[in-house]
């Protein structure tokens, strides 16, 4: 695989682990008073696997993300643990990420298509 390939690999790959990272987020919000209801969240480190993949096991289209419940949250009463001021905070530096992610993909492709049109 190119150098190309693997940056547009990695940025797209980024880019779908923020979308999913925003809809967990979301998820845990409109659930923050549901009865036993967990956080639930992405683990940095499965975006880290998606784009340190060796080249024969890259397909930038098969990227697969899985949500796991956060540990070591306060739990409440009715045993709902979803903090709202951290579901908030999450959901705000989650889409600075997207739109710097967003914001580089689209300077990459500039700089593609000045390179191809001379």
């Amino acid at each position: 695989m190119t150098d190309i390939s693997q940056q547009f690999h990695a940025l797209g790959a980024a880019i779908q682990f923020a979308h999913e990272s925003h809809r967990a987020t979301g998820q845990n919000l409109a659930n923050v008073n549901t009865p036993n209801y967990k956080t639930k969240e992405l683990p940095f480190e499965q975006l880290l696997s998606q784009i340190t993949q060796p080249d024969a096991e890259m397909d930038s289209m098969a990227v697969q993300f899985q949500l796991r419940e956060t540990a070591g949250l306060a739990e409440r009463v009715d045993g709902n643990n979803v903090d709202l001021d951290r579901e908030l905070a999450m959901m705000k530096k989650n889409a600075l990420a997207y739109q710097t992610l967003t914001q580089l993909l689209g300077s990459k492709m500039s700089i593609l298509q000045s390179s191809i049109s001379g």
